[in-house]
């Protein structure tokens, strides 16, 4: 949403730096956009722009000094030089406005922005007296959550030399629109800007009494609070410094009437009077660093008070200011899951032909939630193959809980979200329904389901896809055998990477023969593993046993990347957690359909690098042709048959990953005929444009109820809509992990010392003496 703020009798000049390199004696120029009468609009990722007005040019040389470019704008705009103030911003945070004194701001004005720079002139104010003078004046519109100057019932406002030309527009708005993510106590020394200052309620009146004391270093008491009249005083005896605010008329807008701005302290004052640590009103600073930065540690935050407030925190003072900086974002925990029937109704309106499953216990308790929007389903059932990963990960939050996912693969091997669940819990109850409800998407589609070997997963998959379609990871396996490999090893580490290889061999032989000649060698190698293997269902996970088409996809690394994509999203609430993915799912949709338009070929770039690397493998095989289309390759002392009219080959890479082997490529390059057009459909442009060839759009979110102090859930014109209540939680067994538990095989970067630069640990575990 948008924040407008209008700049009386100012003007904005718009200034775009060309370099033109054409010579080195040739000078940089700014041709200058003078915009005059139009109104500043702060967007909600802090940029400014300016909309409206009059425009005038002119063009200003890089070597021009302040003087001269203050006298050329003034003739433009036929301003008098003596009654304007300018400032200017910079690329890296242009919410931030800066002023434009001398010739040292001119040169950082052109050094700091790349290829143009906005100038802001307004008028200078006359008043700079300790008591706001008041004067006549228009009457601006209080909007919800702001902070404005206004005239009613009081003078309207005038700032002094000191005070910012953009009038204030509300702490938590101004917060929002910042892109910084360091603790800059200036941004705070004008929440209040003089009398006629309106707040659309006492609180944002108080937090911007404790915002100034905090930028400015004093303490402060109430001498009278209420609701209706507030008196604010310094708490050094003597000292001026008074705020007086009073509610206008019955309504909850809070104005300042009187604003005495000059404090009279000594140097031991200053040492006493050190503002107070208050973490409701205190958070408010770290509010735009936790949007951006979810992580921030409580440890950090109080390295930055300490720095840029001159405080020191706690722990848990620090802790407390991060919970409530979480909570003014994403609303009370309690509430998380109040909106949650709206917003299920809201996609299934938004995205129709959407799976938007929610159940809830008699008592109106969270208990699952399923969600496949019909962008995922159309693609699916269209275009991509019938195999799909499915997979577990940990929802944070102070009510936990299960992500479920089901991913499948475009035409590209590239992730195609299907649909995901959030569950209480994984258990065998939740896989079953969060299966079911996948069953119902994909239709009557047999599918390939890809999983870990989770109990649960063991009982649910076959009764719902059937257990001939249920294929095991893989990788999943082989840390099994490896854990149970450290056990009955004899051989050390060269043994156990033995059988490794042995395992490898078993799982990725396409042939029956192959299958059995690796068995034989492995049970004589240890005739324990060999019986592991057997015990352990091969007909799930070794290809050449698996009876149905998986792809050469064994593992479920595919889920893993899902899980990883929203990592940070798994932290929040789960109503922003469904916006959130909606807009990653979005950008990820356009992205791969923008990137399909570039193939070089009918192919994508990860299978066009398949089929060269079997073009490769395969260039050294002498082809013998036989009739009807079959063509006998040699390999070392044996003879393959290639057909290339029904796409087959003995070594069976052809019918199971659809792609052209290293023997079929081969024989398709003998007889000049081109590879790609041997490449089956799912894998080519034309599915790749059916799969990503839906509509999508995100949900509307400006007539969102909200939750009321009574708790519930009701519209801005009244409507009370059905709201949920959080699921029944219970403590988990053991200390809770903040990190999955890593594969045995997964590589693991080295951690370096700084102080004495060794490995295998840091600088705080460090013993190592120093030369």
């Amino acid at each position: 949403m948008e924040s407008t703020c209008i700049i009386p009798q100012s003007f904005v000049v718009v200034l775009f730096l060309t370099n033109l390199y054409v010579n080195k004696e040739m000078e940089e120029e700014m041709f200058c956009y003078i915009h005059e009468g139009g109104e500043l609009v702060k967007t909600a990722v802090g940029s400014v722009e300016y909309k409206g007005g009059r425009t005038n040019c002119s063009v200003v040389s890089k070597n021009i000094s302040q003087s001269e470019f203050v006298s050329k704008v003034c003739g433009v705009l036929n301003l008098d030089s003596n009654s304007i103030k300018l400032e200017f911003t910079v690329k890296f945070d242009p919410s931030c406005l800066l002023p434009l004194h001398n010739d040292g701001d001119i040169v950082n004005m052109f050094k700091f922005n790349d290829m143009f720079c906005h100038v802001y002139i307004s008028q200078c104010s006359e008043c700079g007296d300790d008591l706001i003078c008041p004067t006549s004046g228009p009457t601006p519109i209080v909007a919800s959550n702001s902070a404005h100057v206004s005239s009613i019932g009081e003078p309207p406002l005038h700032i002094s030399n000191e005070s910012p030309t953009i009038q204030s527009v509300g702490f938590s708005q101004r917060c929002a629109m910042t892109n910084t993510v360091q603790l800059q106590p200036s941004r705070f020394e004008h929440s209040i800007v003089g009398s006629g200052h309106t707040f659309p309620n006492v609180s944002e009146f108080r937090d911007a009494i404790y915002l100034m004391s905090l930028a400015r270093k004093f303490r402060y008491s109430y001498k009278r609070n209420s609701p209706k009249h507030m008196t604010v005083v310094c708490t050094i005896e003597d000292c001026p410094w008074k705020i007086t605010a009073r509610a206008i008329g019955d309504s909850n807008i809070v104005q300042v009437h009187t604003f005495r701005n000059v404090h009279n302290h000594c140097l031991e004052d200053v040492v006493l009077s050190q503002p107070l640590v208050r973490s409701t009103h205190a958070s408010l600073v770290i509010d735009d660093v936790i949007r951006s930065t979810p992580k921030y540690q409580p440890r950090q935050i109080c390295k930055d008070f300490v720095r840029q407030h001159g405080i020191q925190l706690t722990y848990l003072q620090a802790w407390k200011m991060k919970e409530k900086a979480k909570e003014r974002i994403y609303g009370q925990p309690k509430n998380y899951y109040k909106l949650l029937p709206w917003m299920c109704e809201r996609m299934l309106a938004t995205n129709p032909g959407s799976s938007v499953e929610l159940s809830y216990s008699n008592d109106d308790h969270f208990e699952k939630l399923f969600v496949a929007h019909s962008i995922s389903i159309e693609g699916f059932v269209r275009g991509c193959r019938p195999i799909i990963a499915i997979d577990s990960a940990h929802m944070s939050g102070p009510y936990g809980g299960a992500l479920f996912s089901a991913t499948s693969y475009d035409a590209n091997d590239s992730m195609f979200p299907l649909a995901f669940g959030v569950m209480r819990s994984e258990n065998y109850e939740d896989w079953l329904w969060f299966l079911e409800k996948l069953k119902i998407v994909v239709g009557n589609k047999e599918v390939i389901i890809i999983s870990d070997r989770h109990h649960a997963l063991l009982r649910s998959v076959p009764e719902v896809f059937g257990i001939e379609n249920h294929a095991y990871c893989y990788r999943h396996l082989k840390e099994n055998f490896s854990s149970f490999l450290s056990k009955h090893n004899t051989r050390g580490n060269k043994g156990k990477e033995n059988a490794l290889q042995f395992l490898d061999s078993i799982a990725y032989g396409r042939l029956e023969h192959d299958y059995n000649v690796s068995m034989v060698e492995l049970k004589k190698y240890n005739e324990a593993l060999a019986t592991w293997v057997e015990e352990n269902a091969p007909h799930h996970w070794a290809m050449s046993k698996f009876p149905k088409q998986r792809w050469d996809k064994m593992t479920t690394n595919l889920a893993e990347s899902f899980n990883a994509w929203l990592r940070i999203e798994r932290h929040h609430s789960i109503c922003n957690f469904l916006l959130e993915h909606m807009s990653k799912l979005a950008s990820m949709l356009v992205k791969h359909q923008e990137e399909s338009k570039n193939w070089k070929g009918c192919i994508g770039p990860k299978i066009e690098a398949k089929v060269q690397e079997n073009i490769a493998k395969g260039a050294v095989y002498p082809v013998t042709p036989f009739k009807n289309g079959v063509f006998g390759v040699c390999i070392e002392r044996a003879l393959l048959n290639v057909d290339i009219l029904n796409h087959t080959c003995t070594c069976r890479g052809r019918q199971m990953l659809g792609i052209p082997c290293e023997h079929a490529t081969t024989v398709i390059i003998s007889i000049s005929q081109n590879v790609t057009d041997f490449v089956d459909d799912c894998y080519k442009y034309p599915m790749q444009v059916l799969i990503y060839g839906g509509s999508f759009s995100g949900i509307e979110t400006h007539d969102m109820p909200t939750v009321d102090d009574d708790g519930l859930v009701r519209s801005i014109t009244g409507e009370v809509f059905f709201s949920l209540k959080p699921p029944h939680t219970k403590r988990p067994p053991g200390r809770p992990r903040k990190k999955r538990i890593e594969s045995q095989f997964q590589d693991k970067r080295p951690v370096y010392c700084s102080r004495c630069h060794m490995s295998g640990h840091n600088r705080k575990t460090c013993k190592n003496p120093l030369p």
